[in-house]
């Protein structure tokens, strides 16, 4: 993905960035909004969710635990990879694709166990999009000037083994 820098030198995120930070964040607020709603009503009610097609072929009785596993689990793991990217942290990469990954395992599981539901295989797409957006990131190359960056970490590291070095003499 190609860095553009702004008039004042400060790098802006890519199209391709601002795509996936997007994705992230939308499917951050769809999972936990959702999570949300069906923990706070585990009969379905909010979502016209019925519990029945749980107790077909899951050992779930309810939609509570469903909804904090997807409020927790999608929504903070999709949430956490947007932050990373925000921040430029030297995780993100990974983290959207483990994300993307699980997004696509949790629809697949969804479709063999519950029922087929076309938004299932829409974030099927979403996780297979983050995924792919993710590889085409650079692996672990911050911005510049960033917590962590990589310009600012081999300085340190070099401080560090001058001061080592200078203590085993």
């Amino acid at each position: 993905m190609m860095q553009q820098q702004d008039t004042a030198g400060a790098q802006r995120y890519s199209g391709e960035e601002r795509t996936l930070m997007g994705l992230e964040f939308g499917t951050a607020g769809a999972a936990l909004g959702g999570g949300i709603l069906l923990a706070l009503r585990p009969d379905g009610a909010f979502l016209h969710a019925d519990p029945s097609v749980l107790r077909r072929r899951t050992p779930f009785r309810d939609w509570r635990l469903p909804g904090l596993l997807l409020a927790t689990g999608c929504g903070g793991g999709y949430l956490t990879a947007g932050m990373l990217h925000l921040r430029r942290h030297r995780a993100a990469r990974r983290v959207s694709i483990a994300a993307g990954t699980a997004l696509i395992g949790l629809e697949a599981w969804e479709m063999a166990f519950i029922e087929f539901q076309p938004l299932e295989a829409a974030f099927v797409g979403i996780g297979a999009a983050v995924v792919v957006l993710a590889l085409r990131l650079p692996p672990e190359t911050p911005a510049p000037g960033a917590l962590g960056a990589a310009g600012a970490l081999p300085a340190a590291h070099s401080l560090h083994r001058r001061r080592r070095r200078r203590g085993r003499r």
